[in-house]
């Protein structure tokens, strides 16, 4: 179960690029950090299901360098340089060796209600800390920056 879990939040970051410093303006509320915190477009605390796929086509947006719909495998290696080969063999659910915004929001929506874990349509901050929680301390050579994510 860990293992799915960690590896849901890594596919939550397969289309995840440095955002611009305006993104970084208003900084996450205390405690909250990285993917969750950039979802929460009104920074109440809480992420809906609206906000999480809104943010899910901002970042494939910024992935699709081509703008063709998909995140090919060159794209991705810009995207996440060394990262998210497994994960997107796994994205991939056609097999057609890109992503489509489709296959991303698929999977975005299962995460999303994996997370939700009171079913209420939104993560709230508790459900946030256990998903971190769940995931383990981030290894010593992490990025702590939000552009490390």
């Amino acid at each position: 179960m860990k293992k799915q879990l960690y590896a849901a939040v890594l596919a939550a970051l397969l289309t995840g690029v440095p955002y611009s410093a305006s993104a970084q303006d208003a900084p996450p509320p205390p405690g909250r950090g990285g993917m969750l915190a950039r979802a929460d477009a009104n920074h109440d605390g809480t992420i809906t299901r609206a906000e999480y796929l809104a943010d899910v086509d901002q970042r494939f947006a910024a992935a699709d360098a081509n703008h063709d719909g998909k995140i090919d495998a060159a794209e991705r290696e810009t995207a996440m340089p060394g990262r998210g080969g497994g994960m997107a063999a796994r994205a991939d659910t056609d097999g057609d060796g890109a992503i489509s915004l489709a296959e991303q929001h698929a999977q975005a929506t299962e995460r999303f209600d994996r997370l939700d874990a009171n079913h209420d349509g939104q993560i709230d901050a508790a459900e946030a800390a256990a998903m971190r929680d769940r995931r383990g301390p981030p290894p010593a050579d992490a990025p702590s920056s939000p552009n490390g994510n």
